[in-house]
């Protein structure tokens, strides 16, 4: 461990002996009037300043383009909506930096963020970084804000402690894109996952940055890293701040994954489809048996409190990441949080289920 936080720090070292390398960072943007200005100006905030910014607008019905083009950025107009695999491909092509930054553009980001997240790639085993320091960005000071806070929280520390891999990345080298391929264009959700297999399938790995006291390598597998800086570093990301909003996004990411799910053995098939689809039908039955119990028998109830209890509280038991979640809750006193936990994994639960359900019944 000591041998590896000495590696760090003679990159470190070498990163600031050399002259600034030129850093593209690629921004797709479909409908983001409301961000995208604050998104640009986060990054012509940076401290690393040999920076060359991408707006890729891929069909935007709004005043996205015009917002962009206010500002000293390189602003390229997709005539219709392409997804973002091709927007990010779009960006690739006509980035001339050896490293490229993906940036959502409904998120803004810490003065430090370029040079921090770019920092394990002057590595040439690790083709990819992230960073785990991530936050809401909402005015709402709500449940479900302190719920997407704690869980991301809960994430951070499972990861440092080696129980949940790096599963994505935003910072690459340029000229691994010319080995493994671009973004998926066939893909309308997951594809920077499936990037991020295809790289470790490739036999780099993933680095992860958090937050230490020292720099140092907390964890090491054999396809990722999490690293530890001691740098105060951060994304603010739009996250559903509203019942309504999280639905929605819920809803549509699972139509809009399937054919990611059915590529990495995710689909539900055989028994397990069976299965789901008898569970999604118990589901939506769960109206009916109160009146049931009312009419006929009260053990209906128990039928209800089963199933409402399935995708509710035991998510909260066997899920290492909501279970950490609600104990962090519990941690900070927050038990508004911790009693409304089972009813906001009911909703995530349930409505990515009869996403997955119409997916599955529509062929989509």
């Amino acid at each position: 461990m000591e041998k590896l936080a000495k590696g760090l720090v003679e990159i470190e070292k070498e990163i600031k002996n050399e002259k600034e390398a030129l850093i593209s960072v690629v921004i797709p943007a479909y409908n983001e009037e409301e961000t995208i200005e604050e998104c640009i100006k986060s990054f012509l905030n940076q401290t690393y300043k040999n920076l060359e910014i991408i707006v890729v607008d891929d069909g935007s019905t709004d005043n996205t383009y015009h917002i962009a083009t206010c500002y000293p950025v390189k602003v390229i107009r997709l005539n219709k909506n392409y997804g973002p695999s091709h927007a990010r491909n779009v960006g690739i092509k006509k980035a001339r930096g050896d490293i490229i930054v993906f940036a959502e553009a409904d998120a803004k980001y810490s003065p430090n963020y370029i040079k921090t997240i770019i920092k394990p790639l002057i590595r040439k085993d690790i083709g990819g970084s992230i960073l785990y320091q991530r936050h809401p960005w909402s005015d709402e000071e709500n449940i479900l804000v302190r719920y997407w806070n704690t869980r991301f929280d809960a994430i951070r520390i499972i990861t440092i402690n080696g129980k949940r891999p790096v599963i994505g990345a935003w910072a690459f080298r340029k000229e691994i894109f010319e080995k493994i391929g671009l973004y998926d264009e066939t893909l309308r959700c997951g594809e920077d996952v499936d990037l991020v297999n295809r790289l470790k399938r490739a036999g780099y790995k993933i680095a992860g940055i958090t937050y230490a006291e020292s720099e140092s390598v907390l964890f090491r597998a054999e396809s990722y890293e999490v690293i530890g800086m001691p740098v105060k570093c951060w994304m603010l990301h739009k996250e559903p701040d509203t019942f309504r909003k999280l639905i929605k996004r819920i809803w549509w990411g699972a139509i809009k994954c399937k054919k990611f799910r059915e590529r990495w053995g995710l689909e539900p098939k055989g028994f397990k489809k069976l299965f789901f689809i008898g569970r999604n039908i118990s589901a939506l039955l769960l109206p009916v048996y109160p009146v049931l119990a009312l009419i006929h028998n009260i053990l209906w109830l128990l039928i209800f409190f089963g199933v409402f209890f399935a995708e509710s509280m035991f998510p909260i038991i066997y899920d290492r990441e909501l279970r950490l979640t609600f104990k962090l809750a519990l941690k900070d006193r927050d038990y508004k949080l911790a009693l409304a936990m089972p009813f906001i994994c009911w909703v995530e639960i349930r409505t990515r289920a009869l996403g997955i359900f119409y997916a599955m019944l529509k062929g989509e």
